[in-house]
């Protein structure tokens, strides 16, 4: 098992690999970043991860000095290093050594740290959860817009910690205006008379890309899914809820605070809909992924 760290394109140790004390993204969280997991040296979505980094990196007036193609061969060049199998990658990038510990942008004159950290991949697809409603809120978009996937977590490193302190295994946030946002690191679903229903981009949430996956996958398939504002009584009338994430593809909620949803399982729809995306993404993989990937290695 190698955990490996590719430190602004050199290939460590990951626990060899040093960052400054002054480093913003160690101060300040002043810092942006993605997950992706690989099948085989395939990272997967990863035209959409990285489109979703540079959409971040605007969004922090974060000027990023590396291309996607310079990108692309330092995750190879690590995937490559840490040898077979599916692996964990996750890309940070931080705004890079400031002169001094002080939040203005004028102490920090860059160039950009980027790390890529690879691991081996620990199985969490279609995962179940159980969920619990936490008093915290979900950070407002005037304030900080949870679609910039940032490295400034608190907001959801406590509300995972009070959801598993009341006993489930991860958070629902609601926003100011009581309406359910999304899970500590997961978008949210319900079932509800065989149609889908999930939170919209302006309840406060991050865009995930396997969600906006499933979205379309859904919908070519004749299945309704609605992105309207939902609420706790929402969820608590719902047929079925699943998560969906990068890493959990699409995983089932079996408990809403503390209550068994259908029997403490996976819901019928949920499974089957788990196994069709999951055969889906294994295609997306063939025909366009790795293609895609091996014409950006090429240039």
């Amino acid at each position: 098992m190698t955990n490996l760290c590719n430190l602004d394109g050199v290939i460590l140790d990951a626990a060899e690999a040093r960052i400054s004390v002054l480093d913003r993204g160690f101060l300040f969280g002043d810092s942006i970043y993605e997950v992706l997991r690989t099948h085989g040296p395939v990272p997967f979505a990863w035209p959409e991860h990285l489109g979703r980094l540079r959409a971040s990196a605007t969004g922090l007036r974060l000027e990023l000095d590396l291309d996607d193609a310079g990108l692309m061969r330092r995750v190879a060049a690590t995937l490559a290093a840490a040898g077979d199998g599916d692996h964990y990658v996750r890309i940070v990038v931080t705004r890079g050594t400031g002169t001094a510990p002080n939040i203005d942008l004028g102490y920090a004159p860059g160039p950009p740290c980027w790390v890529i950290l690879v691991r081996p991949l620990t199985a969490m697809s279609g995962m179940p959860s159980r969920l619990c409603v936490v008093d915290r809120l979900r950070v407002d978009r005037r304030a900080l817009d949870p679609a910039l996937k940032s490295g400034n977590y608190l907001n959801n490193v406590l509300g995972l910690a009070e959801a598993k302190q009341a006993g489930a295994t991860d958070s629902v946030f609601l926003n100011a205006a009581g309406f359910v946002t999304e899970a500590s690191t997961s978008n949210i679903f319900l079932v509800r008379g065989g149609r889908l229903s999930t939170p919209p981009l302006t309840a406060g949430i991050l865009a995930g890309v396997t969600r906006a996956l499933l979205i379309a996958f859904c919908r070519d398939r004749g299945i309704q899914v609605d992105e309207q504002d939902l609420t706790e009584a929402d969820l608590r009338n719902a047929d079925e809820l699943f998560l969906t994430s990068t890493l959990r593809d699409i995983g089932p909620v079996t408990h809403l605070d503390g209550k068994a949803l259908h029997g403490g399982g996976p819901g019928p729809f949920t499974r089957g809909l788990a196994d069709e995306f999951r055969a889906h993404c294994d295609r997306l993989l063939r025909e366009r992924y790795e293609p895609q990937l091996d014409a950006l290695l090429k240039r």
